[in-house]
């Protein structure tokens, strides 16, 4: 049961009222607008422009809200050791008690003269705002744990002063993870639970300022980075906005693979953009009634299909280095083939399952070229065709045992990487259909990177798998652990005589990633 749970906190599910943390995802918001700062927050020049929150061009905190776009939002808090911090985030949202919260920010500081990015900070969504507790401490609440923690003045790195995170996999009664700072017998009950779900219960819900537009209502786009949704199609990714200056851009689709160039021009709310060439004129007009998920609304026909987009700012990407096939931050489809590991980071090839939308699917027809979310080309071909080259028994045996009951019985797709068959499978309220191997268990995922390093947060929570032998009979378990808890590589693996061992030899990990770092990491069981 825990298994299935954390693989639904993989796809980081928030409720149906706001975008989701990652800009991977979007439902319908209820957002309402918080007033705008009465200033101008449009950077000035060209010379300024900077990627989303970008404070290495910012050295006070009101540099860096002046240089933030439309969609972000700031707040203060006093977590500095009793001085301010600054967050920043682009999820925002009503929680109907008087503040316009959110569950991800960055944390800044000022530090030396200078602006530093701290962290990243994320609860389990908007049931969960973030908040600070009557002691000055940022609190982080999530499904089954919560957080305390400060930033150090001196060093300008977030400290986790007490944590408490629930194991329920354990069958006969859960299990807690408990961390207290500078406490040598830390209580292993639900005591420091209770205290800070307490604590959480009294403490002040940050309520967030929109920014990024200016006095006249022209919103700040010079270097920000924007996911687009078209139409009411609030859950999938159109493509991308990557405003390289004040007057030009580029737009990228969620595989990376292509794009149109535009220039554009402002006057207030209005927004005319020139792409592919100065011949085209589409007109738009900037609507902020959602701060943190602003429209525009188009006249005529544009490269949307769509009358609207609404857009999700993503916060900490750079329009000159960002590849939308290489954004990773909360990404439901993200697994790494671990490489080595230790203590403090995984290493490793990034991939993702190929899927395949369903419309693509259930609109083709033998002999079509159809393409997954990765860009990898697929063709239809029937099952008769495929036991040409398979020899299978009989070509209705071959299909009967491919399909089973679970699967897509159509046909099947041969794959332009490496011209082999595979099999589409899907469950019934999926919009997308996974490649699959035709008579063995497993996806076939595509590698996007190699040799990429991740650090573990110290509140990521990773599953391992490890057998047990028992009377005779092994069985594969899961174990729960915090990351301040895991021990790299000082897993005992198999012996000829153990008795219980880990399968951390080349682990398959599904993993979350905000900021670059791992929030979350759980083994995947091979067969």
């Amino acid at each position: 049961m825990k298994t299935k749970l954390i693989t639904l906190l993989i796809a980081t599910a928030l409720t149906a009222s706001i975008i989701s943390g990652c800009g991977k995802s979007a439902a319908t918001n209820v957002e309402s607008a918080a007033e705008n700062d009465a200033k101008d927050t449009t950077a000035e020049t060209t010379e300024n422009i900077t990627g989303s929150n970008d404070s290495s061009k910012s050295n006070t905190y009101e540099e860096l809200v002046a240089s933030l776009h439309a969609g972000q939002s700031y707040a203060y808090a006093p977590i500095c050791q009793g001085g301010d911090a600054l967050l920043v985030t682009s999820y925002t949202y009503d929680d109907l008690e008087g503040h316009i919260a959110t569950y991800e920010a960055t944390v800044f500081i000022e530090k030396d003269g200078a602006l530093e990015k701290v962290t990243t900070v994320q609860t389990a969504g908007t049931a969960y705002p973030i908040a600070v507790a009557k002691d000055n401490s940022l609190i982080l609440s999530n499904r089954n744990s919560i957080q305390k923690g400060y930033v150090d003045k001196e060093t300008g790195k977030y400290v986790v002063t007490a944590e408490a995170s629930i194991d329920y996999s354990n069958v006969e009664a859960e299990e807690y993870h408990n961390y207290q700072k500078d406490v040598s017998d830390v209580p292993t009950d639900s005591s420091v639970y209770d205290m800070l779900s307490e604590d959480y219960g009294n403490s002040e819900i940050l309520s967030f300022t929109s920014a990024g537009i200016s006095a006249d209502g022209t919103p700040n786009f010079a270097g920000g980075v924007y996911a687009v949704y078209a139409g009411d199609d609030q859950y999938n990714i159109n493509s991308y906005f990557i405003f390289d200056s004040e007057t030009s851009g580029h737009t990228q689709t969620p595989d990376g693979i292509s794009g149109i160039p535009f220039e554009y021009e402002q006057n207030g709310d209005s927004v005319t953009f020139h792409f592919g060439s100065a011949d085209n004129v589409t007109e738009g007009k900037f609507n902020n009634e959602y701060p943190s998920f602003p429209t525009i609304v188009f006249t005529g026909d544009n490269e949307f299909g769509a009358d609207k987009i609404t857009l999700t700012c993503l916060g900490n990407q750079d329009p000159a280095t960002f590849d939308a096939a290489k954004y990773y931050d909360n990404d439901n489809n993200l697994y790494m083939q671990v490489k080595s590991f230790n203590e403090n980071s995984f290493t490793g090839d990034l991939c993702r399952e190929e899927r395949i939308k369903k419309e693509y699917v259930e609109n083709a027809e033998i002999g079509s070229n159809i393409f997954s979310v990765n860009g990898t080309q697929y063709t239809a071909v029937s099952f008769e065709d495929a036991n040409k080259e398979l020899e299978y028994d009989t070509d209705e045996a071959f299909k009967k045992d491919v399909v089973g009951t679970t699967r897509f019985d159509g046909f099947l797709v041969k794959c332009s990487d490496d011209d082999f068959c595979y099999a589409l499978e899907k469950e019934d309220y999926a919009e997308e259909y996974t490649v699959v191997q035709l008579f063995t268990e497993g996806n076939q995922r595509k590698t996007i990177e190699e040799n990429v390093t991740f650090n573990i947060k110290e509140d990521c929570e990773i599953y391992l798998q490890k057998v047990v032998e028992k009377d005779g009979t092994a069985n594969i378990e899961t174990e729960y652990i915090i990351g301040r808890e895991f021990k790299g590589d000082n897993y005992p693996g198999w012996s000829e005589d153990a008795k219980e061992y880990y399968m951390t030899g080349d682990m398959l990990m599904a993993i979350s990633v905000a900021d670059g770092e791992l929030y979350n990491a759980v083994q995947v069981y091979i067969p």
